[in-house]
């Protein structure tokens, strides 16, 4: 524990240096929004004498349940944001369509699966609609929970696809034995250290693994199969974990249309039977410039901006924690 006069000195500093920084133009500080904070509707595109609203949720970024730090603030994970968002969109009856802006690369098993079954709930339970736009990449848990859409719309350019889970542990042993350091593990049960980076793993490490990952992606299987109707040929093409193009996933079954965002809030209004329909967004600050382009609450939260402090999000299987993901790594 620092001492309380040291502590305050050192604040003092720091927020001397943070004034100094703002006063100078070098500093760029967005606080992240916090759990606290509400967020409001912004009309994106008005349609006349329109009722109805098709209301935009970004699902950007890899998918988990971690709060988002930001500089001195914490704001929602991505799917607790997403989820928030419905909560809101199922108390406005105007609400016909929720059009889902994804571009993803996938992210925790279980995440992926608890967006898919909240949002397959929000449409039992509402009759709302749900309209899945495809936007850079939408694989893997972003495919995943995309099963849940209505219609599912990719652009030609889309990357999708990545059915299938995957898990990366590290192996340190070698460098261990080559600078001489050991670890002493005192444990109960053969496997209990399965998975550590101290020692490579044996054939039973390996087989029980496998078997994880294997009923992990025995449901994503069946998801694929109940929400897609693919024959047995298309889905072991799907089961090799190939990614597609948006073009190549059309044809291969796995989306409805290929098409841009400006024409996707057109047919998500039609998918509820309605002819004209004004597109909204839930956002924290107002922009009176907004678009259907633009980041929505989702997307605010997920990707503060600061030049003073960086914590850029790295998707490579060295940021991973452990646990099964339906993750294409990057």
């Amino acid at each position: 524990m620092l001492p309380t006069s040291l502590f305050l000195k050192l604040a003092g500093l720091l927020t001397l240096l943070v004034n100094m920084l703002l006063l100078s133009g070098c500093a760029n500080i967005n606080l992240a929004p916090s759990y606290n904070q509400p967020f409001k509707e912004q009309v994106v595109q008005t349609s006349d004498g329109a009722t109805a609203k098709v209301l935009i949720i970004d699902i950007a970024g890899t998918i988990d349940d971690q709060p988002k730090g930001g500089f001195l603030s914490q704001a929602p994970s991505l799917m607790d944001s997403v989820l928030m968002q419905l909560k809101k969109a199922e108390k406005d009856p105007q609400v016909k369509t929720v059009l889902f802006k994804v571009n993803t690369p996938g992210g925790g098993v279980t995440a992926s699966d608890i967006l898919y079954h909240e949002i397959m709930v929000f449409k039992e339970r509402t009759k709302k609609k749900v309209y899945i736009q495809m936007m850079d990449m939408a694989a893997s848990g972003g495919y995943y929970l995309a099963m849940a859409g209505d219609h599912i719309q990719a652009h030609p350019t889309t990357v999708t696809g990545s059915v299938g889970v995957i898990s990366v542990s590290a192996d340190l042993s070698g460098i261990m034995d080559k600078v001489g350091v050991g670890v002493n593990v005192y444990k109960t049960g053969i496997s209990k250290d399965m998975g550590t980076p101290f020692r490579s793993a044996n054939a039973l490490d390996k087989q029980l693994f496998q078997d994880l990952v294997e009923q992990m992606a025995g449901r994503f299987y069946q998801i694929v199969q109940a929400q897609r109707q693919l024959s047995d040929v298309a889905m072991l093409e799907v089961k090799s974990a190939r990614i597609y193009t948006g073009v190549a996933a059309k044809q291969a079954g796995l989306v409805d249309s290929l098409g841009y965002l400006s024409e996707a809030t057109q047919s998500a209004c039609e998918l509820a039977g309605e002819q004209h329909c004004n597109v909204v967004t839930y956002r924290y600050k107002r922009n009176e410039n907004v678009t259907a382009y633009s980041p929505t609450m989702a997307a605010q939260v997920n990707s503060p901006e600061m030049s003073l402090l960086k914590t850029p999000i790295l998707d490579s299987a060295l940021n991973l924690k452990p646990g099964m993901y339906y993750l294409m790594l990057q």
